[in-house]
């Protein structure tokens, strides 16, 4: 509670009982009331007859000492318990202070540069989690049942297992588009036959290993974002740090290697529904299976699959790494969980598609 005296030279608000998040709202606005009814006379608060202030009531006060007021209006606070007076004295208020700045209209370039300097160093921090998750795998294989396999198994089988169905609709689905869009083109030149090559590069090089991270992007990197940001919210994190427990050890390796045994394996599956949908359509237009089956292993090599699954597994630990970092990152509220999965969705696709560029300009 609060009481308000006014004496000749100025304003004495006692502060007295417990000020907690349940008791600080009507005591917080009788004070502002009062500071705001004499703007000109100095604001003395007495604070000796507290006896229990929580976070709020912490921040009651040090709204009490950062209001701006004429020279000679100041609020000032007295007898505060030293433990509370060294808790305010961490925070300056021209810490808080805000500065009305013009607000400048930005350029076209100027914001593709803001944004790719966000980016790049978005992407600095996260090699630098990638990194702090490696040391954290050494350190794990270091100790006896340092790798709770368990879990990684448990992952894996609801990355992978639950994802098949996604995987070998938009694997097939690829390869019978692929076959269909360019046999239109090449039956104009009497060349439908390399309609073959066409689909089995593109399925075991490109196509199964992308279409896949992608899926596996929107399905399972925002599940991991998200369930990390619900633990720390919930502040389970906090929890699996009094433990002893390390986070990164605990809970990202785990999906860090699941994600990268699932995908390639997704992978494969997606590439072989994929041809078996080129293979079909490829019959409309008077080409066997059999035939299909003769060229297709003219045309590709051990290589081509072994590109695939190689960008494959490059783009799980992708995956996971982000969707991690971002779940690790994610701020208060429930809000903050479901920004944290859109933004992992978002940084793995756009990332998957760098990859996908630098691997190709490699092995061209």
């Amino acid at each position: 509670m609060s009481a308000v005296t006014p004496t000749a030279d100025d304003i004495q608000v006692v502060l007295e009982g417990r000020i907690t998040a349940h008791t600080a709202a009507p005591i917080w606005q009788s004070v502002i009331e009062t500071l705001t009814r004499h703007p000109d006379r100095p604001i003395r608060v007495d604070a000796s007859r507290l006896e229990y202030v929580d976070n709020v009531g912490i921040a009651l006060l040090f709204d009490l000492i950062r209001q701006d007021r004429s020279a000679g209006a100041q609020v000032q606070l007295q007898a505060l318990a030293p433990n509370l007076a060294a808790i305010l004295s961490h925070y300056s208020p021209a810490d808080f202070a805000t500065q009305a700045t013009a607000r400048r209209h930005m350029g076209t370039f100027e914001e593709i540069g803001r944004a790719a300097s966000h980016y790049f160093a978005y992407l600095q921090e996260l090699i630098g989690f990638l990194g702090g998750c490696l040391r954290a795998l050494r350190q794990a294989r270091a100790r006896p049942g340092g790798v709770n396999w368990g879990d990684v198994l448990d992952i894996a089988t609801e990355t992978g297992a639950n994802a098949v169905p996604i995987v070998l609709l938009m694997g097939f689905l690829m390869g019978v588009i692929i076959a269909f869009e360019v046999g239109l083109v090449a039956r104009q030149f009497g060349a439908v036959i390399f309609v073959v090559n066409g689909v089995g590069i593109a399925m075991l090089r490109e196509l199964g290993a992308l279409m896949t991270a992608i899926v596996i992007a929107g399905r399972t990197g925002a599940a991991f974002a998200a369930q990390i940001g619900t633990q720390k919210v919930n502040e389970e994190l906090n929890a699996i740090c009094t433990f002893g427990l390390d986070p990164i050890e605990f809970l990202v390796l785990p999906r860090i290697l699941a994600a990268f045994m699932v995908v390639p394996l997704l992978t494969m599956l997606a590439d072989f529904v994929g041809l078996i949908g080129g293979a079909l359509v490829m019959t409309t237009f008077h080409i066997s299976l059999l035939q299909f089956y003769t060229r297709l292993l003219s045309a590709v090599t051990p290589g081509d699959l072994a590109l695939g699954i190689i960008k494959s597994a490059v783009f799980g630990i992708t995956i996971a790494a982000v969707g991690c970092h971002r779940g690790l990152g994610t701020g208060a509220g429930a809000t903050s969980v479901g920004l944290a999965a859109t933004s992992a969705v978002v940084t793995s696709i756009v990332l998957i598609v760098v990859l996908d560029g630098v691997f190709a300009v490699l092995t061209s």
